[in-house]
């Protein structure tokens, strides 16, 4: 069975496995925050230049136009 006692260690392990925790939790939430806001300004720009397919609307983002 899976054992978590970490004995003297325990004041270490414990609190290192918490705060890596959190730091990939924030990590993940940051992402799709992210996400959302360039789905979001993807949109208003394919409105705004009347862009018929999200990939032109990228490489005018990305200053790539043809």
């Amino acid at each position: 069975m899976l054992d978590l006692d970490m004995g003297r260690y325990a004041l270490f392990v414990w609190p290192a496995w918490g705060g890596s925790a959190l730091v990939l939790t924030a990590l993940i939430v940051r992402a799709l925050i992210a996400s959302r806001r360039w789905k979001r300004e993807l949109a208003q720009r394919e409105e705004a230049d009347g862009a018929t397919k999200p990939a032109q609307v990228a490489q005018r983002a990305a200053g790539q136009e043809k």
